[in-house]
């Protein structure tokens, strides 16, 4: 079976059809959705609308915990605190109804789901160095988590005592504990606009992650067009 991991959509819906036709061409079966599906795009309800219908798994993410006030906006930077708010102006209620009823975490047979980190969920605290990473694989509870948050893709095995940073692009997920992130969809920050996500087939025990190329521009004209920050379009283009 093969499951697509996706994770910060942030209201980018022309990253998420792109992602979506390379969905139907790799033959997924389902989809986990890590969280942060609104905040800074345009499209909050066109994105929530998908995870809605596409997703056997929807987290929330630190955008979400704020657009419900589980969390202070002021919390957020000057960006995604505007958007937020740009976004409660926007967000239909059976899509707000829908969010109310998600967590921060979920459990499969086999993984740990988390948006941020498994030390724990919904802190929006990052896991960005191997000293992060070590702490969350001790702190996790299954063998595999999948997070996001960063917007950048990253993998990490915990074997013996030692930490190491992997190759996430084809891994197999043997001997050890993993912690997976697919980076973004909507707001990739590793230098490349590409559409980020990832691939785990359950029955080879693999991930692969994957780029998807989309029109950044366009995303940016209705991010300018909606009133949001132009900062928020011009980090589509670059990937940052």
């Amino acid at each position: 079976m093969k499951i697509a991991v996706v994770s910060d959509i942030h209201g980018n819906i022309h990253a998420l059809r792109a992602v979506e036709k390379r969905l139907n061409e790799l033959n997924v079966e389902d989809v986990w959705c890590l969280g942060d599906t609104v905040g800074y795009g345009a499209f909050p309800n066109q994105c929530v609308e998908w995870v809605r219908k596409n997703c056997s798994v929807v987290l929330l993410g630190n955008h979400e915990l704020a657009l419900l006030g589980f969390v202070d906006t002021f919390l957020l930077n000057d960006y995604a605190r505007q958007a937020i708010e740009w976004t409660k102006g926007v967000i239909s209620p059976e899509n707000l109804e829908f969010l109310r009823e998600l967590g921060v975490q979920r459990f499969t047979e086999c993984c740990q789901l988390v948006h941020d980190t498994p030390e724990s969920p919904g802190s929006m605290d990052y896991i960005l160095t191997k000293g992060d990473a070590y702490r969350a694989l001790l702190s996790q509870r299954k063998d595999i988590c999948f997070f996001g948050h960063t917007h950048i893709p990253a993998a990490y095995r915990l074997l013996s005592s030692t930490v190491d940073k992997l190759s996430v692009y084809s891994l197999y997920l043997d001997a050890g504990r993993y912690l997976i992130n697919p980076g973004s969809v909507g707001q990739p920050r590793d230098n490349d606009p590409r559409a980020s996500f990832g691939v785990f087939d359950l029955d080879e025990k693999r991930f692969s992650l994957y780029r998807v190329e989309y029109d950044t521009k366009a995303a940016a004209r209705e991010i300018l067009r909606a009133g949001l920050p132009e900062y928020l379009a011009a980090r589509l283009i670059l990937g940052v």
